[in-house]
C-alpha cells in the first residue's frame, strides 16, 4: 500500500458510514478480529454505491452486461478498534485502470486512523468473463463525485 493512501485524511472521502464494534467482532485479545475488517470494506463498497445514487455495484454494472469482480485485497492494520467503539468506514475510489478500479477503504476513530484497505475491481464482461473497459459514464461520475481525483493507469476512452 502507498505511502499516499495513508495520507488521505477523514475529510476527504466522500463516503463515511459510522458504526459501533459489536461483541461478536472482537477476538481473544479483545480487539476487532483481522477478517471483519473485509465486512466493514464491504459496507464501504456498498455505501459508496448508494452514495453515487447507483444502490448496489452489481445492478449498476448489469446494465451494461458487464460485472466487478474482486481480485486483489490489501490491508495494512495501524491501531486496534475496540468493543462498543464507534468506529467510520470511509470509502473512495482511488484509481482507474482501463478495465478496472481500486477502491481504498479507510476505517477510523475519531480521526485517527485505525485501518487502510486496498480492493482492486476487474470490470468483465458477463457472457464471456473477459476484461472489458470501464463505461465512460462510471468514470464521469465518479470524477464528478469525488474530492480527490482517482489516479488513471491509461486513458479509459
Amino acid at each position: 500500500m502507498t505511502a499516499s493512501r495513508r495520507d488521505v485524511p477523514l475529510a476527504d472521502f466522500r463516503v463515511q458510514e459510522t458504526v459501533r464494534v459489536r461483541f461478536n467482532e472482537i477476538d481473544g485479545q479483545n480487539i476487532v478480529f483481522n477478517g471483519h475488517y473485509l465486512t466493514y470494506a464491504d459496507i464501504g463498497v456498498t455505501e459508496y454505491f448508494r452514495a453515487l445514487g447507483e444502490g448496489q455495484p452489481g445492478p449498476y454494472f448489469h446494465q451494461y452486461g458487464t460485472d466487478i469482480r474482486e481480485t486483489h485485497c490489501e490491508i495494512d492494520y495501524h491501531a486496534p478498534a475496540r468493543l462498543d467503539e464507534l468506529i467510520t468506514i470511509a470509502a473512495r475510489i482511488s484509481r482507474f485502470e482501463r478495465a478496472g478500479f481500486t477502491l481504498h477503504c479507510g476505517i477510523f476513530r475519531d480521526n485517527e486512523r485505525l485501518t487502510d484497505i486496498e480492493i482492486s475491481y476487474r470490470h468483465i464482461d458477463s457472457d464471456s468473463g473477459q476484461p472489458t473497459r470501464l463505461p465512460g459514464s462510471f468514470i464521469a461520475e465518479v470524477r464528478r463525485f469525488e474530492r480527490r481525483l482517482p489516479a488513471q493507469d491509461r486513458p479509459a476512452d
